[in-house]
This record gives C-alpha cells, sequence and structure tokens, in this order.
C-alpha cells in the first residue's frame, strides 16, 4: 500500500500529468481555431478533463503528504503545491456557485432580469432583487474619428429596501458592485437612434480563494527559488565564466530602384510640412508622422526609393492625376494579382490599373461576404482586404480629404481637411498662420511637433541594435577573463544600446501620453528592453557570460522590431486598455519573463552546440547548464506573475478572471512547459543537455502565446494586439532548421556518451 502511495505522490507523476494538461489545452485552441469556440468549450467542460484536473489535485495532496516539509529546505514547496491546490479549490467553487449573465437596458429604461444564457434561444433568465436603470449612455471617441475611447453607463441602482436610489457610473476597468453582484460595461448598442447599454453582470464567490491561490503560488515560487540558490552557494562556490562564440547572421538587403515622382514640393517646403500639425487617426501629429504611415501602406515600404515620404503624401494631394498613374501600390502577391485582373507576377501597380480592372470588384465582393458569413477568409480574400485598404489610403490623399490641419475650437472635435488648398507651400505655411491669428489652446506647439519628428528621424530601435551587435560580439571574447581591454568598450556600447531602447520607450511614452505596451511592436520594445536591462546589471554583478548573452539577445529583439515588417505607428487604444493600471503592470511583467526566457533559450543552444562542436569539453557544457536552470527559474516566477495579473486585470474588466482565450491558454501552456522541465530536472529525469533541449522546445510554447496565437490560430480577444504578416512560413522555417540543429545535437551527444 505504500509503495502504491508513493508511486501516486511521485514526480514522475507530476510531469505526466503536467505535459498532458497541457497537450489537451493546446489541442483546445486548435479546435477553437478550426471548428470555433464551442468545439473548444467540449473539451475544456469535457467530464474527462475534469476527471485529469481532479487527478493532477491528487497527486498534489499526495506529494504534500508523502513529502510534507521537515525542515526549512522545503518550505517553498510546500508552500506552492498546498497553493495550486487553493486555485483549484477556488475554480471549483466557480464553477459550481458563480452566476454570469448580461444585462441589456435602453436608455430611460430599467431591468432586474439578468439573461444567463449562452444563446439568445437559452435565455435562463435571473431576476435581482433590485434594478438598474439607465439614466444615459455615454460613448467618448478619439478626436476627428468614430472610434470609440471609452463608453459609460450612468445609472441609478432602484432598491425598495434600502431606500432612495443609489447613483453609479459603470464603465471600462471600472465595475460597480451592488447586492453581492458587479456590474461591467461590457458593449453597446444604438438602433434608430436609441442607445442601449449592454452590462456584463458577475457574482462569484471562487475568485477571492482563486486570487489567494495566485499570491502563494508565486510567493512559494521565490522561496523555492532563494532555497535552492542557498543550496547552490553552500554546496559549491560559482565557477568562472568560460569563453563563448557568438554566431552573427548578415541580412542581405535588395535594393530596389530609384523612381522619379511625377510632382513634388521643393526641399524647403518639405521641412515646413515635416512638421505641420494634423490631426489623424485619433490624435494630433505632425505630417511627417502620417506621411511616414500613408506611405508605409500604400507602398508596403518604410519609404519609396527615391522621394521623401512627406514629398511623396504631398504629391499625392496636389498632383492626383499623375500619381494615380504610377505603380507604387503593393498588390500582395500572385495569387492576389490574378484575383484582381493584374498580369501574373505583377508586384506594384498604379491605382488607375488597380481600379479599371474588372475582376476587381467581384473579388472584393467575395472577400467581403466571408466578413458578413463570419468565417475565416482564405489567404487570398486577406491579400485582396489589404490591397482594398491601400487604395481607399491612396484615395483619400488623391481627392483632398486625407490631411487635416485646421483645427477646430473643440478639443474632442474634428480638424477641417485641407480641399481648399491649392499648393504644398500655401498647406505648409497654415501652421504658422493658425498662430499667427490666435491657436487654440489646444493647438500643438512646435517643439511637440519637433520632439516626434525627432524620434520617428531617429530610429532608436536601429541605434540600439548598431550597438549591442557589436558589444555581443566583444563580450563573447571578453567572457573567458581574457581581452580585459575589451571589457570598458563593452560596458560602453551596451549601456549605449540600453541608453537607445529606454530614450525610444519614453520618448514613444510622451508622443502617445501612455505606457507604450498595446501592440506587438511595443511589446517588443519592452523585450528587448528587459534583456537590455539584464545586461546592465550584469555589468555590476560581473557575469561576463550573461553580459554577452543579453548583448546577444538584446540585438536579435532590437533587430526584429526594426526590420520585421511590424506596424510602428501610434494608434487608438481599445476602451479595454485604457483607464487602467493594469496594462502599465501586466505587459511589462510578462514582456520582462519572455526576456528572460529568450536568454535561456539562447544559452540552451550554447549547451546543444557544445555537444555538436565541442563534445570533448562537458566541463563547459555543465557550466552553461546550471546557469540555465537558474534563468529557467526566474523566467517562470515572472511569467506565472504575468499570468496572474492578466487574469486579475480580465476579473476587472469582465468579470471573469480565466475566460479559455488562446492567448491565456498558450501562457498557462508554456508555464506548464517550464514546471515539467524544473520538475523533471528535480527528479534527475533530465540533466544539463537535456534541459537544454527541453528549454529550446519550451521556448516555442513562448513563441506561440506571443506570436502563434495571433499569427497561426488568429482567434480570440487578444487579436487587437497585433496584425498581419507573413510571420507563419517565417516560423514554419525557423522551426524546421531548429529540429535538425537539435537532432544533430542529440545524435551528437548519444555519440559521445557511448565512448
Amino acid at each position: 500500500m505504500r509503495s502504491l502511495f508513493s508511486h501516486f505522490a511521485s514526480l514522475k507523476l507530476t510531469v505526466v500529468l503536467i505535459l498532458l494538461i497541457g497537450l489537451v489545452l493546446s489541442a483546445g485552441t486548435i479546435l477553437e481555431s478550426l471548428r470555433g469556440a464551442e468545439a473548444a468549450k467540449a473539451v475544456y467542460e469535457a467530464p474527462w478533463f475534469y476527471a485529469l484536473q481532479g487527478v493532477f489535485a491528487l497527486n498534489l495532496a499526495a506529494a504534500l503528504v508523502d513529502r510534507w516539509p521537515k525542515n526549512r529546505w522545503r518550505i517553498g514547496f510546500a508552500i506552492t503545491h498546498l497553493s495550486i491546490l487553493v486555485i483549484l479549490t477556488g475554480a471549483l467553487v466557480t464553477l459550481v456557485a458563480k452566476t454570469e449573465g448580461q444585462m441589456e437596458i435602453r436608455e430611460g429604461e430599467q431591468s432586474s432580469t439578468v439573461s444567463q444564457g449562452r444563446s439568445e434561444t437559452d435565455p435562463r433568465p435571473l431576476a435581482l432583487p433590485f434594478a438598474i436603470h439607465l439614466d444615459a449612455f455615454e460613448l467618448d471617441t478619439y478626436p476627428g474619428t468614430g472610434m470609440p475611447s471609452q463608453y459609460r453607463s450612468r445609472v441609478h441602482v432602484l432598491d425598495a429596501a434600502h431606500g432612495a436610489p443609489q447613483a453609479g457610473v459603470i464603465e471600462m476597468n471600472r465595475p460597480l458592485s451592488y447586492g453581492g453582484f458587479r456590474f461591467f460595461q461590457s458593449s453597446y448598442r444604438i438602433e434608430e437612434g436609441r442607445r442601449a447599454t449592454i452590462l456584463s453582470v458577475s457574482r462569484d464567490p471562487g475568485q477571492p480563494i482563486v486570487f489567494a491561490g495566485y499570491v502563494l503560488l508565486v510567493a512559494g515560487m521565490i522561496v523555492v527559488f532563494a532555497t535552492r540558490l542557498i543550496q547552490f552557494r553552500q554546496a559549491a562556490a560559482m565557477r568562472a565564466p568560460v569563453p563563448l562564440t557568438v554566431g552573427l547572421l548578415a541580412g542581405l538587403f535588395a535594393a530596389a530602384t530609384p523612381a522619379r515622382a511625377v510632382e513634388a514640393p521643393d526641399a524647403a517646403t518639405v521641412e515646413r510640412l515635416r512638421v505641420l500639425p494634423v490631426q489623424h487617426d485619433g490624435r494630433t501629429m505632425p505630417f511627417d508622422t502620417q506621411a511616414r504611415e500613408a506611405v508605409r501602406t500604400v507602398t508596403g515600404r518604410s519609404s519609396w526609393p527615391g522621394v521623401d515620404h512627406v514629398a511623396m503624401a504631398a504629391g499625392w494631394t496636389f498632383d492626383p492625376l499623375g500619381w494615380q498613374s504610377e505603380p507604387i501600390v503593393k498588390v500582395g502577391g500572385n495569387a492576389v494579382a490574378r484575383a484582381a485582373g493584374l498580369p501574373p507576377g505583377t508586384r506594384y501597380a498604379s491605382f488607375a490599373q488597380i481600379v479599371s480592372s474588372p475582376a476587381l470588384r467581384a473579388a472584393l465582393a467575395a472577400a467581403h461576404s466571408a466578413e458578413s458569413e463570419e468565417r475565416k477568409p482564405s489567404a487570398v480574400e486577406k491579400g485582396l482586404l489589404k490591397l482594398e485598404e491601400r487604395l481607399e489610403t491612396l484615395y483619400g490623399y488623391l481627392h483632398g480629404g486625407a490631411i487635416h490641419p485646421f483645427p477646430p475650437s473643440d478639443p474632442a472635435g474634428a480638424w477641417l481637411p485641407s480641399t481648399g488648398v491649392r499648393s504644398a507651400a500655401e498647406l505648409a505655411s497654415i501652421a504658422g498662420r493658425v498662430r499667427a491669428s490666435g491657436a487654440p489652446a489646444h493647438y500643438p506647439g512646435e517643439k511637440t511637433m519637433a520632439r516626434e519628428v525627432l524620434y520617428n528621424r531617429m530610429r532608436p530601435g536601429r541605434i540600439a541594435w548598431l550597438l549591442l551587435v557589436p558589444a555581443a560580439v566583444l563580450a563573447s571574447f571578453a567572457a573567458g577573463g581574457g581581452h580585459v581591454r575589451l571589457r570598458p568598450l563593452v560596458a560602453f556600447l551596451l549601456v549605449g544600446g540600453f541608453a537607445a531602447m529606454t530614450w525610444g520607450i519614453s520618448m514613444r511614452w510622451q508622443i502617445a501620453g501612455r505606457i507604450p505596451a498595446s501592440n506587438m511592436y511595443e511589446s517588443m520594445l519592452f523585450l528587448g528592453w528587459g534583456v537590455g536591462l539584464f545586461g546592465v546589471v550584469a555589468l555590476f554583478l560581473k557575469q561576463r557570460l550573461l553580459l554577452a548573452n543579453a548583448a546577444g539577445m538584446g540585438a536579435l529583439s532590437m533587430m526584429l522590431v526594426d526590420l520585421l515588417p511590424m506596424d510602428p505607428f501610434i494608434h487608438p487604444m481599445m476602451p479595454v486598455l485604457s483607464g487602467t493600471p493594469w496594462l502599465a503592470i501586466h505587459v511589462p511583467i510578462i514582456v520582462v519573463s519572455y526576456s528572460v526566457l529568450a536568454m535561456a533559450t539562447g544559452l540552451a543552444h550554447l549547451v546543444v552546440g557544445v555537444a555538436i562542436f565541442a563534445p570533448a569539453r562537458r566541463d563547459l557544457s555543465a557550466r552553461w547548464g546550471e546557469l540555465l536552470y537558474w534563468y529557467i527559474h526566474v523566467g517562470s516566477i515572472l511569467l506565472i506573475t504575468g499570468i496572474f495579473t492578466g487574469s486579475i486585470w480580465a476579473a476587472s474588466s469582465w468579470g471573469r478572471y480565466w475566460g479559455w482565450d488562446p492567448k491565456e491558454v498558450w501562457s498557462l501552456v508554456a508555464f506548464l512547459a517550464y514546471m515539467a522541465i524544473l520538475h523533471a530536472r528535480f527528479d534527475e529525469q533530465i540533466r544539463g543537455f537535456g534541459v537544454a533541449v527541453l528549454s529550446i522546445a519550451a521556448f516555442w510554447t513562448i513563441l506561440m502565446t506571443y506570436l502563434g496565437v495571433n499569427f497561426v490560430l488568429a482567434t480570440g480577444l487578444h487579436a487587437y494586439g497585433f496584425g498581419n504578416s507573413n510571420l507563419v512560413l517565417v516560423l514554419a522555417t525557423v522551426a524546421v532548421a531548429e529540429s535538425a540543429f537539435l537532432l544533430t545535437g542529440w545524435f551528437s551527444f548519444r555519440k559521445t556518451l557511448a565512448r
């Protein structure tokens, strides 16, 4: 009986259960992508999946009984495993006792009925002992647009048991609590000029239990880390770092043939246009920024060869007949060209050529039908919709309605377009005339415009990687203790690269008026910054290996930011992202966790590389494998902290701390993958080389969380953070190369063991 209990409490079973749960969760997200959310729920809510979680809970309980702390070294073990049982208990309470639904109320009306059903045919109403009266629904928009920046419901709670009505305001990230229920601003409806609010209603007795488990788990993991660190230092002194080799990949760039513009403003006019305040995309910006975005949207390039972006965008407006015949519109591939009726192999075509194609209208109609039918569009249909976006952008300039330089007296009002302006020189003079005639208080000053132009011109991400690449190369030579004279130069380059990233984030924060953490581009900035921060810390700790690793990974991050086709422009945030401190808490923590785990992956590649290229240097592999373990530990603590802060944010925004969104699920899968590695290493199921191989594989769950959910699965609530690109093909290519590298390393490692 004792033997059976020990087997049930074993770490081997724990690892198997962790991996099984992770596989089931990942399969659920794939089903959701292929067949919709209901197919995924059939997995997540299946009795057998509940049973699997129950077995996992019993395994944790048995492990606690079997290995209950008999000394201070196991306190962290007890806290972490108890915390997971607390979280699972809270989740069970939520499952059986949570009340959740929606309430729709029109302005001037009241309701006490909550619809709990999952569809309109299954409303399952719940009658509340009080009513909510909607006094007014308010919709804030970004200036000059119809895009919501925030929406709120001004209500009164009508409860006869408590006397007079109680006033309240409900808006995104600001719920109303009353009578044990919480009311969240979910959506709204406007029909025939009459507004109605849609509130999410929730009462979840399991939520505080789960949140208590969150705190215990993070605290327990920190205690475990501290315990392991103390034990490690007591067992042996840290060995000195050894030299490493950093491989650099050289990119090949094809130079495009310069094109001569039909008509463009002169250089002096262009410089005045560059700092012209305009309203675009919900904010005030210099025309330099608007022109950069327009050129990138239409041509698919950051700049058109031989033509300044400001001159090009202004030329579209003041020489529309000439520019509409220039082949500057990116088509988007052979399949899109064929569907649009263009000659095979057409990469760029003129506005006039594309819109005159008879096949284009039918192809776009078919693409739009996919959207209206809520089915997943094909690659060609996506390409056609992207082509339509380029044409619409260019059309706005050709017809003179895209540039809005005339401010209204109302700060929230729409700026007037330049439809009556006849030349670029006249357009460039508008700022001076507005300021001379008494500009409204909200009209930006020259310094504000110049600051954003400077940010656009400097490209801090590029400066950062140009400094970090040589820092990584030189740090690799100085890592073993030699080349002492290189160290000051390495420090200068690393600090310079980190300063460039910090300056860029700071400038972007000032320009946007918010933390730059709302899309993929901005999260990549924090990813590189987080790695750079560890490099600066390594300078003070005199950890030369960590320094080289951080410089290399930081350079790679900034190269991706600078060279990948990501949208670098500042856009309005969705209401759910605004008005909450959790954006500034959750995003930096989760992205810095990715930074640490990315550094761990770089180190793991070195461990595998030793097996391939220097199999006799087992001491090298052992030392790097030990450092890899600490990286994984720190990264896992940050990762689970990021998951928990995101969960708390979701609870404050939507009333549920877990909604089985693919991004949430893959974050958990990634954490489980690293937990499986740490548990297997502790149980000596794997050692240094195995940890390295599996940590490389585990990092693909991070990539799936960060990129794959949006670009591969293309589903979920977090789609607002990202955009479209050819990243799927890039990831597939890297995966094939990675697999070949790991297989080569595995065979080399086995051959070395056989000797």
